[in-house]
């Protein structure tokens, strides 16, 4: 029997996700999870007892929804609304920004050309900000590719930004076609999203689909050692932190925060509420994680499974349900749903 999908749950759960995590992830960037766990028994008691400390996302969340509202101008992919939006994050202000898209971002804004202006990072900031592009070109899987890639190199030029935004794309038009009812094979998960990166020459692509294939391989094992295991995954010197060497601290590398956000995000589908606690205290770069693993959290469960009181907890979040409401009906128009 086929489950009627509704895109617009999945769609504003999506968004939504991507703003919970990255604000609860916020208060505990930078910090190894042992010590994080050190601050409360209860996560929710301290959540209630810590408002002051859950006031805002980041620049996840900003940067998300202007790739939305650039999607929702241009009906789909279109570089110069894209650019156009990133610049105007700089209006915001950026909230704790990464330096691979500040830098990139603030030579747009004086007419420098992508091609130029693109930092060569390999950093997390692309696949953070990506899920709108998943869910605008869920039905049409080569577009999405193409937007997601480009949408990445716009600011991005490593190919470890790029195969991250790939992944995430795509493992949200794989997601928000499933229901938590009936739930997914994970092995068709996986090879969803390796084939959307495979077949290429690129090393670090080859690389990545070796820790995606490491990451299905060790789902028995639990969050903590998992994020010990991928938390640096394909990060190299001089940008490996030996000092967490054995410790969880996601990595701002793409490639490691992707492997960390699936991985996490896979053991936890039961419940929303566990999987992006588990997400924004993974340690390191954990409003990052969390963001990007609360974007596949919230297009599996949908908004009518995330918890009213952290729906709450996020600033805007009225303009935030809006904007995935226009994204929605773009969509809509695109494809010609009825």
């Amino acid at each position: 029997m086929n489950m009627k999908i509704d895109y617009l749950d999945k769609f504003s759960g999506t968004l939504i996700g991507v703003s919970i995590g990255d604000t609860l992830g916020h208060p505990f960037e930078g910090m190894i999870r042992e010590r994080i766990y050190s601050h409360f028994k209860d996560f929710k008691e301290f959540m209630k007892e810590n408002k002051k400390l859950f006031r805002t996302y980041t620049d996840d969340t900003q940067l998300t929804l202007h790739t939305a509202e650039a999607l929702i101008q241009g009906s789909g992919f279109n570089e110069n609304n894209f650019i156009r939006e990133y610049v105007s994050w700089l209006d915001d202000p950026p909230i704790g920004p990464g330096f691979g898209c500040i830098s990139s971002i603030r030579k747009l804004k004086y007419g420098i050309s992508w091609k130029k202006a693109a930092s060569n990072s390999g950093g997390n900031g692309t696949a953070m900000r990506v899920s709108p592009i998943g869910l605008f070109y869920c039905k049409d899987i080569k577009s999405l590719n193409s937007a997601a890639l480009k949408s990445s190199v716009i600011t991005h030029s490593h190919p470890a930004a790029a195969a991250g935004a790939i992944v995430i794309a795509r493992a949200i038009a794989f997601l928000i076609d499933k229901s938590i009812k009936s739930g997914f094979s994970i092995e068709d998960f996986f090879e969803t999203i390796i084939s959307s990166i495979s077949g290429t020459q690129e090393k670090i692509w080859e690389e990545f689909i070796e820790i995606l294939n490491k990451v299905k391989e060790n789902l028995n094992i639990s969050v903590e050692a998992g994020l010990i295991k991928f938390s640096q995954a394909g990060v190299k010197s001089p940008f490996f932190i030996e000092d967490y060497l054995g410790k969880a601290f996601v990595h701002p590398y793409t490639l490691s925060t992707v492997a960390c956000a699936i991985f996490i995000f896979l053991k936890n589908l039961d419940s929303f509420e566990d999987c992006i606690i588990q997400l924004a205290t993974a340690g390191g770069d954990s409003d990052t994680v969390a963001a990007i693993g609360g974007s596949l959290a919230g297009a599996y469960f949908g908004i009518g499974n995330v918890p009213e009181d952290l729906i709450n907890i996020v600033k805007q979040q009225k303009y935030i349900i809006k904007v995935s409401e226009q994204l929605y009906l773009k969509f809509r128009e695109k494809y010609r749903l009825d």
